[in-house]
């Protein structure tokens, strides 16, 4: 038989080790810090004795708050009370050393020196105390406190032990407050200071399953017209102040229950919990009307900022996140055609065309579709066409039917005209000026391709002319232009001046009449510049729809 091998008696663990490694374990555990304190208390309770105990912790630029407290028998966090010059907290964060003491005279601090409540001072009763630094990495980052109402509470073998339990929730705070710089870095755009694109999604993820007809979710998207434009004129510094600025006017008067974030480059998304769609429309109204004050003063220009807004609702529109951005994506498109009205719907046609346009469907089809800026000025000119015939032109079915075609065709030549011009956010240069003049040959061109069309292309090329001559192509003078280009050309620069175009802000109405009133007999053929003026000044104001 073999021989038993001799067992050896099991060691039992000291219990400042397994108090050790109860903090280790504690510290390292993913809860919250006020939990994490409490939890710690109980831990230190079972070694030494402590009436009191905090942690301070550095907040910058001088600052240091007791951020946790337990105080005979009660926890509190986020105490606000910020530890004062000559406080032993202090000494040991600056020396890196630990102080100690069973008695007041040995630890207590200069005359001076409040106590954690000058409110109750009663409760100012510490005998024994012990402060460690919160030191990691060299750098002091708060301090820890324990301390008792007995005299000789504490041995240094007790001191040591709350030095390891504070060196474990120094590398603790470290790493949660690294953890918060990420979190935060993940949740916030750096530029603007809004939620991110990630956070967006989440909330929307979160919401979505329990969105009902009562109360929905919201999903509002916000378009930068034509930004990539004015970065290329303007630089992209330029371009990070106007995200800004609309970062800004978006957090300051969203609502404090609307979470904002930007989505993309030049994208801004906001979701809105719990709002029926008329609450949705009247929200996107009034910040669509905020944020269409926002200009970019260049050298000599006021530059106006558009954003095309399209927003949708779930569950009624969608009940999934990516149906639900992607169809807010797809109506923000529809916004950009529309000019930059709101669209919270799938309606195409919200615009009435004037006129027919027969065998013009595609070409008509890539004018509208070519900038937001130049579709809004030919719908508004359409518009304007139709009500002052209706005035003051008398104009028989056959001239009617050309004056509305070429009201809308008038600038079909600049499809052929290069989009960094038609788009560019400030004046143009000479050459790029006289290509533009281009786009009244331009449009001749294209529209004589059509034999029906024929009187409308000669319309449509003189409508850059001038009465007095000095107008392009060809320089024509008084009643050598077509009538109705004479006409056309009052209507093209009436709106040129009163809508928002990528280079200007739009003037008043006073004004660009005044306008029209001072190049009458010049620019203007004066009969149709009375009559215009005429019927503007009357009160017949038209939709642009």
């Amino acid at each position: 038989m073999e021989p038993r091998a001799e067992r050896r008696p099991v060691m039992p663990i000291p219990r400042d080790r397994v108090l050790l490694r109860q903090a280790a374990s504690l510290l390292g555990a993913d809860i919250a810090p006020a939990e994490l304190f409490e939890r710690l208390i109980g831990v230190l309770a079972t070694v030494v004795d402590a009436s009191v105990v905090f942690i301070a912790l550095d907040h910058g630029e001088g600052k240091v708050v007791v951020d946790y407290l337990y105080d005979h028998g009660s926890y509190a966090h986020d105490t606000g009370i910020e530890v004062t010059v000559g406080a032993r907290s202090l000494e040991v964060m600056r020396t890196g050393e630990t102080i100690w003491g069973n008695r007041r005279d040995v630890w207590e601090p200069a005359a001076g020196v409040p106590p954690l409540h000058p409110d109750r001072p009663w409760t100012d009763d510490t005998v024994s105390a012990i402060f460690v630094p919160l030191r990691t990495a060299g750098r002091s980052v708060g301090c820890l406190s324990v301390q008792s109402t007995r005299p000789d509470a504490y041995d240094p073998d007790e001191v040591e032990l709350v030095a390891a339990i504070g060196h474990f929730l120094a590398v603790a705070v470290v790493n949660r407050r690294m953890f918060e710089v990420l979190e935060t870095a993940a949740d916030c755009d750096h530029l603007t200071g809004l939620a991110t694109h990630s956070k967006i999604v989440r909330e929307i993820d979160a919401a979505i399953p329990s969105s009902t007809s009562v109360q929905p979710l919201s999903v509002v998207l916000f378009n930068v017209v034509n930004f990539a434009a004015f970065n290329t004129t303007y630089g992209y510094a330029q371009g990070d102040v106007i995200l800004k600025t609309i970062a800004d006017r978006l957090r300051e008067r969203a609502g404090s229950d609307v979470l904002i974030g930007r989505f993309g480059g030049d994208v801004f998304a906001a979701v809105l919990h719990g709002k029926l769609r008329a609450q949705v429309e009247t929200w996107v109204d009034r910040m669509t009307k905020i944020l269409h004050g926002i200009s970019y003063e260049s050298r000599n220009n006021v530059i106006p900022i558009a954003l095309a807004c399209g927003y949708a609702l779930a569950p009624f529109d969608a009940a999934m996140r990516a149906d639900l951005v992607a169809l807010a994506t797809l109506r923000t498109g529809l916004s950009r055609k529309r000019g930059t009205i709101a669209v919270g719907d799938d309606d195409v046609d919200a615009y009435t065309l004037h006129g027919r346009f027969d065998g013009l469907q595609t070409i008509l089809d890539s004018l509208l579709e070519h900038d937001p800026f130049l579709r809004t000025h030919l719908f508004h000119v359409n518009a304007m066409a139709k009500h002052w015939a209706e005035y003051n032109l008398d104009l028989g079915a056959d001239n009617l039917a050309k004056f509305l075609q070429a009201s809308l065709l008038h600038d079909v030549g600049k499809l052929l005209v290069s989009d960094r011009i038609l788009v560019k956010p400030d004046k143009l240069t000479s050459a790029e000026y006289l290509a533009v003049q281009e786009h009244a040959a331009y449009g001749r061109t294209i529209i004589m391709q059509f034999e029906e069309y024929a009187d409308v292309a000669e319309i449509i090329s003189q409508h850059h002319e001038r009465w007095d001559g000095a107008g392009y192509p060809n320089g024509l003078a008084s009643h050598a232009i077509h009538p109705l280009a004479r006409a056309v050309s009052i209507l093209d620069a009436f709106s040129a001046m009163t809508l928002d175009r990528p280079y200007h802000r739009g003037v008043s109405e006073s004004e660009a009449l005044e306008e029209i009133e001072r190049c009458s007999g010049s620019q203007f053929d004066p009969d149709f510049a009375a009559r215009f003026i005429a019927w503007r000044r009357a009160g017949t104001i038209p939709s642009a729809r």
